[in-house]
């Protein structure tokens, strides 16, 4: 558990690098254009592939903090023993949407390697690479959805003990 939240942080730290990068990118492509009148060609396609990185490696930290966007009403006027057993009918849903999805990605991860299709755009990389995070980031969720159920189950059977 613990490797699998180190490294989940350091993909949090890579994620916001990269959001770093594009917020770096996108100040230079505006000054270029604006002041220079010589916007570069390379910007708009760096941002994107940095997007996709910055997007997937934040999601495992997500996950593992519970920070996802949700409507919590039923939970939240809920008795804790009940709320507590939605929880883990909601995490066991979510990790196998998760698992299935990161599969599905990961299939299309190896088809891409093997095929050597490059991206379109004013330069040209291995499309692997950039979706190469895709069933990365979503794997990595998937493991702390596992860690999250194994902590409700705990919340649930301290409930039973009347603890």
């Amino acid at each position: 558990m613990k490797t699998i939240d180190a490294i989940t942080k350091a993909f949090f730290f890579l994620a916001s690098l990269a959001l770093g990068l594009i917020v770096a990118i996108f100040s230079f492509e505006i000054i270029m254009r604006y002041f220079f009148a010589a916007p570069t060609s390379w910007a708009t396609d760096t941002v994107t592939f940095l997007f996709c990185a910055s997007l997937m490696l934040a999601l495992p930290e997500v996950t593992r903090t519970d920070g996802n966007i949700a409507v919590s009403i039923i939970l939240d006027f809920s008795a804790p023993s009940t709320a507590n057993k939605i929880k883990l009918i909601i995490y066991a849903v979510s990790f196998v949407i998760v698992s299935y999805v990161t599969y599905i990605t990961f299939v299309e991860f190896l088809r891409l390697f093997e095929t050597g299709i490059n991206t379109l755009g004013s330069f040209r990389i291995s499309k692997w690479i950039v979706f190469s995070f895709i069933p990365l980031g979503l794997g990595l969720s998937a493991l702390q959805l596992i860690i999250l159920l194994k902590k409700q189950l705990i919340e649930i059977s301290l409930d039973r003990k009347g603890a």
